[in-house]
């Protein structure tokens, strides 16, 4: 039979019984995830209220007895009855006869044991071995695929409710006009009221709703970018959903194909409508390589 045990293989005074025995054997008296603590002076293992040495100093200097699971080699009993290294508890409620400890390597580290154990004592040939490593091995690369993609998940979970919940709007976009977009953060429709897809599935869409008197400055400003320092500071006039004007800053950085070629625009647009209305301005923004945006005038708001 077979059984799988995974944990830390961290600390080198422990090891992990084999997961979930409860559900597997009923008559288990093991609960179910239960850890089971090795006591080199002892040479055995106990259960979590611990061994009678525990916290000793000869229990935290003694050698491990399971040093082979823990510097990447296997280990393997003949006769479970005969050695303390298996667990008396876990050997009577499944009939241990022989049993084989593989470790489950992730890169450098050890994360787990593969189990194999026979019902009758058994004299584990060197051919016996190397197969049950070559399925421990098979069982790690997928473990270790698991726990990566669980990882992932959970970056790419944290990224997203950053990118969809922060005051800005995020955007990838092409070098060239009309600027189509390739991502956009769903804040647009809070916005300005036009949803996501509207402007990823119109290629004219930016140059339908952007204010025409400021296209040429828009352009001009990324021209410059692109030569100079990739980096551009904008702002500009976009029309909303309901066609009111509403003044946006931008701010992009120009993405380069690793052969220097320029692919697109990474940017913020952040929504400076109130400032404008309220007659305060913004404060005037460092050149930036030589680059430096003129506020664009609100042709609604009276002229000096």
């Amino acid at each position: 039979s077979l059984t799988l045990a995974t944990g830390s293989m961290a600390n080198p005074a422990s090891c992990d019984g084999p997961t979930n025995l409860a559900d597997r054997h009923p008559a288990s008296k093991i609960a179910a995830g239960q850890r089971l603590s090795f006591c080199p002076p002892h040479r055995r293992c106990f259960s979590s209220a611990g061994c009678p040495c525990q916290g000793s100093e000869s229990h935290r200097n003694a050698p491990s007895s399971l040093d082979g699971p823990l510097h990447r080699t296997p280990i393997s009993i003949d006769r479970a009855a005969d050695d303390p290294r298996v667990n008396s508890e876990a050997h009577t409620t499944l009939s241990i006869g022989g049993v084989t400890y593989l470790p489950l390597l992730g890169g450098s580290q050890s994360f787990g044991l593969l189990i194999l154990v026979t019902r009758r004592p058994h004299a584990w040939k060197k051919e016996e071995v190397r197969l049950a490593q070559h399925f421990a091995n098979f069982a790690s690369v997928a473990l270790e695929n698991v726990r990566l993609l669980n990882r992932l998940a959970e970056t790419e979970g944290r990224f997203k409710s950053l990118v969809e919940h922060i005051p800005a709007i995020l955007y990838i976009c092409d070098v060239e006009p009309p600027y189509q977009s390739i991502y956009v953060s769903p804040q647009i429709e809070t916005m300005l009221g036009y949803p996501a897809s509207e402007w990823s599935d119109d290629p004219n869409f930016f140059m339908k709703i952007i204010h025409p008197d400021d296209v040429s400055r828009l352009k001009d400003l990324e021209d410059e970018a692109v030569r100079t320092t990739g980096f551009v500071r904008a702002e500009y006039r976009l029309y909303d959903r309901r066609g009111e004007i509403r003044w946006m800053r931008d701010e992009a950085v120009l993405v380069r194909h690793p052969a220097g070629a320029p692919i697109g625009w990474n940017g913020v647009l952040v929504e400076i409508t109130g400032m404008k209305r309220m007659g305060q301005g913004l404060p005037a923004s460092p050149p930036q390589g030589g680059l430096q945006s003129t506020p664009l005038p609100d042709p609604r708001l009276p002229q000096a």
